[in-house]
């Protein structure tokens, strides 16, 4: 009897966790299911957009770069416009021509979108069970800002596509922890497209690894230290060297470099003048630009007042993180064991990172592509530090969302408001910021 009964205990355990076994599987499997059924409603939603959108053409300022070229030396954002020409000698069929630019730019773009669908599944695979509905609504509020960016006239074929596609890839790689020595090539060749990408992108990849090496001990640490100091030195050195030492042919090369962008825009004739005078002659071209600084001096406190919600939601997100930063975290990839000051210095970097876009935002004019990178900034920042395992930042958007609820009558608006003052343009901001700063400040 009491043989028996033992193994019917053991039988009912084994049961038991047979049973448990299942149903995890049954939770993982329907996680899965309910995971792809938004991605692919997100889809349609990324691609009605898209649609929407859409000028069907692309400005000589976006046509322009791909007349810049390694022919003419080692010239800043020379690499898109070497490997356009270098394709166009592998093909019978001519490239150098506006519609093959823009058949490329359509794809590029496409290609763009479609990485940031595999950040997002990577994300939401990454975070925690319990962490899933909020990594969707992250993935919401990111997908209203970065769906309808590259499909303006003023953005179709922006350069800033291809920094978006190579950090993407970094970022997803960054998640996953695989072949994540390829920052250092990725980054290498952004600065090599845009030199800008020091400012605008190049904190997309900096901040979680120099969270990694803060977050990981022994040999993994070293190596995160390794990626942090190769991909920071060696974009900072290609910056100043473009930005310092790449004009000294500028007089002798203008003229041809002139033809071959007039050649590549839509009517034959236009080309970006502001652009050539600096990535050509090296120009300072701040008063030449200084029409649109005025734009831009109306319309930032237009949209600060517009997004002052989110600023209040941010601001209060970070100083309770921080101050979370004081007390010991769970998971296997937080800052358990280590100093206090180690994890407030975590999420104040986090916090700071962003602040690289503020010496493009004094020096240079297009507000509305900052704008864009502030917002991503964030909301990708927030969801790669929950996909790497932080319960602290994880737990600490479940409060804000909890508060966010208790205050607002319909939360869902904090996530569907955005849609009304999007899409961002480049110097313009948007269409309603725009409108409301000259209601506010007159002009035109």
């Amino acid at each position: 009897m009491g043989g028996r009964h033992g193994k019917g205990e053991s039988g009912v355990d084994r049961n038991g966790q047979n049973e448990s076994g299942k149903e995890k599987n049954r939770k993982m499997k329907c996680a899965k299911t309910q995971n792809a059924a938004f991605l692919a409603v997100l889809a349609v939603f990324a691609a009605s957009s898209s649609v929407r959108y859409f000028s069907f053409e692309m400005s000589m300022h976006n046509t322009t770069p791909f007349a810049l070229s390694y022919k003419y030396g080692f010239i800043s954002r020379g690499l898109m416009g070497t490997l356009w020409a270098f394709f166009d000698g592998l093909t019978s069929k001519n490239l150098m021509n506006y519609r093959s630019l823009y058949t490329f730019s359509l794809w590029s773009t496409v290609l763009y979108l479609a990485l940031l669908f595999v950040l997002f599944a990577v994300c939401l695979k990454r975070c925690r069970e319990k962490d899933e509905h909020n990594m969707r609504y992250l993935i919401c509020f990111l997908g209203v800002f970065a769906f309808q960016m590259f499909w303006s006239d003023e953005l179709f074929g922006r350069l800033d596509v291809y920094l978006m596609i190579l950090t993407t890839l970094g970022m997803i790689l960054l998640v996953e922890e695989k072949w994540e020595w390829l920052v250092i090539p990725f980054s290498i060749i952004c600065v090599m497209i845009h030199q800008g990408f020091v400012f605008v992108s190049a904190n997309l990849m900096l901040v979680p690894l120099f969270y990694k090496i803060l977050t990981c001990r022994g040999k993994k640490r070293k190596k995160y230290i390794v990626i942090f100091a190769l991909t920071f030195l060696s974009i900072s050195v290609l910056f100043l060297y473009f930005e310092l030492f790449s004009h000294v042919n500028g007089p002798e090369i203008f003229d041809e470099v002139v033809a071959s962008a007039k050649a590549l825009s839509e009517d034959g004739k236009g080309y970006a003048t502001s652009l050539l005078n600096h990535e050509i002659l090296g120009k300072d071209v701040f008063e030449e630009e200084w029409e649109y600084h005025v734009f831009n001096y109306k319309e930032f406190p237009t949209a600060l007042l517009l997004f002052s919600t989110y600023i209040v939601i941010g601001l209060s997100f970070f100083k309770k993180l921080i101050g979370k930063g004081k007390k010991t975290a769970g998971g296997d990839n937080a800052l358990s064991g280590q100093k206090d000051a180690a994890r407030r210095f975590a999420y104040l970097v986090l916090f700071v990172g962003v602040a690289t876009v503020l010496p493009e935002m004094i020096l240079k004019v297009d507000y509305g592509r900052y704008m864009f990178r502030i917002f991503y900034y964030y909301i990708s920042m927030v969801m790669m530090f929950m996909a790497m395992g932080d319960t602290v930042v994880a737990d600490q958007v479940e409060e804000t969302k909890e508060d966010v609820k208790g205050k607002v009558p319909v939360p869902m608006v904090v996530l569907l408001y955005p849609m009304f003052l999007t899409p961002f343009y480049d110097v313009i901001i948007s269409g309603a910021v725009h409108k409301l700063s000259v209601w506010f400040f007159g002009g035109a």
